[in-house]
């Protein structure tokens, strides 16, 4: 048994496999402190590597344009934002690599258990690190992060409409009395990278209740993948009716890990939390089906090896995974009930930080204030 280092403590403790060592054998914490990159992917590019033709490129649609696919592209050059990962430090200045270098772990990894797979190989230490991979592409990803902001957001606009209410609102925010369901919401998005602890937990509580088993594609047609590759939902529910991670009853979950291999999870399937077998798909309709499924669940971007899949991934661009929120009063009892749908991908307000930033908000809001009139105030919390 290897004993992995204590960073991960026990729950690492998984034996390597020839050439496939267990992400967990390898130390997160970044050896050169003075590093600069703080172009954050939150895509990994070695994940999209499986995904690249012969030339290492890979095929990019954008959900507003998907009818328009950008030219053929470097996984290195798509899937990233300044400092995504970023945190600012109690003492001052900022880290941006702590994430970064956990997800490391995970990436090093990744290229020998691909080819494992590819090999039909089965093992705790392949089963760990895709569980890795996949946990950390449901984690880290912007469908996640949005989801968690929009509820924060929904909280923030609830709490200032019952203060305006009762007549409690601060004095330096009077002056939004009647928006609070319009007014820009900015949400710091320090919160929404804490949440991501939380995210793994119920991820790992869900990979408890499904067996996993590797597709190997047969056809001519390659696997699709997406900036939120991990699909999960109720397979009993019609397509058209579905809703996004849907876990009450029975539970699928698939996951492409290359345009030739993908990872499918089942709440019928056993033993639980690895991989159990390995089969072939022959069948073009039943990949047309899983790409179908991988399309709806793209947030910002969907990914192709070729243009083989365009009219699936335009018939599903206008609507991406994401979350309403309903405000429910009962007494003194307020509820924000939050539920998953597929819908328009939501536009967040940006988070305000500086004087600098808040003087152009504000500058911003009066001109648009000055060509429309008010808009009325919902009452969404009665």
């Amino acid at each position: 048994m290897i004993k992995a280092p204590g960073y991960f403590g026990a729950w690492g403790n998984v034996p390597a496999d020839g050439d496939v060592r267990p992400f967990s054998m390898l130390n997160p914490s970044g050896g050169d402190i003075n590093r600069t990159n703080r172009r954050h992917h939150f895509i990994s590019a070695v994940y999209m590597d499986s995904f690249a033709d012969d030339s290492g490129r890979v095929q990019v649609y954008l959900c507003e344009a998907p009818g328009n696919p950008l030219p053929p592209m470097n996984p290195r050059a798509i899937g990233f934002e300044r400092d995504y990962y970023s945190q600012k430090l109690p003492g001052g200045g900022q880290d941006n690599h702590r994430f970064e270098d956990l997800w490391n772990t995970i990436e090093t990894v990744w290229p020998e258990t691909v080819q494992a797979l590819a090999a039909r190989r089965l093992s705790p230490a392949i089963s760990f690190n895709v569980l890795g991979m996949q946990t950390i592409m449901r984690a880290r990803v912007p469908a996640t992060r949005d989801r968690h902001a929009l509820m924060i957001e929904a909280k923030i606009r609830c709490e200032h409409k019952i203060g305006e209410e009762l007549g409690l609102l601060p004095p330096q925010l009077e002056r939004y009395a009647g928006q609070f369901d319009t007014v820009p919401v900015g949400v710091n998005p320090h919160e929404t990278l804490l949440a991501m602890k939380g995210e793994f937990k119920n991820f790992g509580d869900l990979c408890f209740r499904l067996g996993f088993e590797v597709l190997h594609n047969k056809t001519s047609t390659p696997f699709l993948t997406s900036d939120n590759p991990v699909c999960s939902y109720d397979p009993c529910q019609p397509f058209h009716a579905r809703k996004p991670y849907e876990h009450f009853g029975e539970v699928e979950l698939i996951f492409p890990v290359s345009a030739r291999m993908l990872v499918r999870g089942s709440s019928k399937r056993g033993p639980v939390n690895m991989i159990s077998r390995h089969r072939d798909i022959s069948d073009s309709r039943k990949v047309r089906q899983l790409n179908r499924t991988i399309a709806q669940f793209s947030y910002r971007m969907t990914i192709g090896q070729d243009r083989s899949s365009d009219d699936l991934i335009r018939a599903h661009g206008a609507l991406v995974p994401t979350i309403t929120t309903r405000v429910r009063r009962l007494g003194k009892e307020v509820q924000i009930i939050c539920r998953d749908v597929f819908g328009p991908r939501p536009t967040l307000s940006q988070y305000i930080d500086t004087p600098e930033k808040a003087a152009r908000l504000e500058a911003r809001m009066a001109a648009a204030s000055s060509h429309a009139d008010p808009a009325p105030l919902k009452d969404s919390y009665r």
